[in-house]
């Protein structure tokens, strides 16, 4: 995964999902998969680009911010490094319906700001209360700001920066998915694996004996 966003960075922020796709191609394509059994769990990031956007502070709250994007790609590009080297798109109404709010974990978020300050250009959040308007291009999340990556997001932690500009330009938001389910599943219920992925039968109807498998 690491590898695969490196490949990314920065190469993201003003271009078209079909060129974000074929970056990924080409990045998937670069480094040789490792063999896994098909029934693994997938490991996915997905990312969202904006034009610009701005951090507002909620009233009352020392931690929390309302990140706004405009701009926003009404498509969600994700990729994979396990169990295969993978990459696709899905739309931003079924990310948000799936990806996994309000539960016991939040989606996490690099939010990298391209031509920000050098101290606030890469910020970790953990990600809330999603509001998208899509005839306006507008995307909004709750978020509170983290001091610790996630596994996920481990390649970011370097980089990781505290204060936050109260306006930026063109950014990505690599989001993690660790809130969603990635492994056993229920195929009678469509919706249940991760966005991207879809509930594989395999041998039976139980949870055990299914998995979410990329589409």
């Amino acid at each position: 995964m690491r590898q695969l966003a490196a490949a990314l960075h920065y190469k993201m922020k003003k271009t078209s999902i079909a060129v974000l796709l074929s970056v990924l191609v080409v990045a998937c394509a670069s480094t040789p998969s490792n063999t896994a059994p098909k029934n693994a769990a997938v490991s996915l990031l997905y990312v969202q680009t904006a034009s610009s956007g701005t951090f507002e502070p909620v009233a009352g709250s020392v931690n929390k911010y309302r990140l706004v994007l405009n701009g926003v790609s009404p498509s969600v590009v994700y990729f994979s490094d396990r169990p295969n080297r993978m990459a696709g798109h899905t739309s931003m109404n079924d990310f948000l319906k799936r990806i996994g709010f309000g539960g016991k974990l939040d989606p996490n978020a690099a939010i990298d700001i391209e031509s920000g300050a050098a101290d606030a250009d890469l910020i970790i959040a953990a990600l809330d209360k999603p509001a998208y308007d899509a005839p306006s291009a507008t995307l909004s999340y709750e978020v509170s700001i983290l001091e610790t990556p996630r596994a996920g997001l481990a390649m970011f932690s370097k980089r990781m920066d505290k204060r936050l500009p109260p306006r930026f330009g063109a950014v990505a938001l690599f989001i993690d998915n660790a809130p969603c389910l990635n492994y056993g599943c229920i195929p009678s219920f469509v919706e249940v694996c991760c966005p991207g992925t879809r509930c594989t039968p395999e041998g039976g109807f139980g949870m055990g004996n299914n998995y979410c498998a990329l589409q």
